[in-house]
């Protein structure tokens, strides 16, 4: 599970190539969580654009057809579950940081860890995004797919973000991109 991720190190010239603009807000931060709005890349009016949204909508929070969405999604089982299926087939978005946070527990006491990819001081998380017009910021939503965690980090947690190689960025973006071929990313 990804429950907080730091993007400190805004290496906004990684995802140059996919657009000019820059992501809003320009802030950096060492403890992203949900709840708040964290910059996100996506496909909006025929280009990638940057857009700001709400990591996870919590239950209750702008009631009505636009519910709950929450922070992360099994990259085994998106596409089937009806709360994601439709995000996972139209609305993918990159999710940039340069780290993410797993927390082991030992006896009663939670130890945060740390896990980065010390090659790669910017990568990006695949993510799926919620419509939510019902606001009058017209906040829309994000999740972070998730899969089962590499056999270092086991240790720690069961689950961990799916972090896309930056080769495939632009197919996971692509709304017309295939869903058979996503799931292989």
């Amino acid at each position: 599970m990804c429950g907080r991720y730091s993007w400190k190190k805004l290496g906004k010239k990684r995802f140059a190539k996919l657009t000019q603009n820059d992501p809003k807000p320009e802030h950096t931060s060492f403890n992203r969580a949900p709840g708040q709005v964290q910059p996100t890349l996506s496909a909006r009016n025929g280009a990638f654009e940057w857009k700001a949204m709400l990591w996870g909508r919590p239950q209750g929070r702008n009631k009505g057809r636009y519910g709950a969405f929450p922070i992360n999604a099994r990259s085994e089982t998106v596409g089937e579950k009806p709360t994601f299926r439709e995000s996972f087939e139209n609305r993918r978005c990159l999710v940039p940081a340069d780290g993410f946070y797993e927390w082991q527990i030992v006896e009663t006491e939670k130890y945060p860890h740390f896990i980065h990819l010390p090659d790669q001081p910017t990568f990006a998380m695949a993510g799926i995004w919620s419509r939510n017009p019902g606001t009058k910021e017209n906040e829309d939503a994000f999740a972070i797919l998730t899969q089962s965690a590499h056999p270092v980090l086991l240790h720690l947690h069961h689950r961990m973000p799916v972090i896309l190689d930056e080769s495939s960025w632009e197919e996971w973006l692509d709304p017309l991109s295939p869903v058979s071929g996503l799931r292989e990313i």
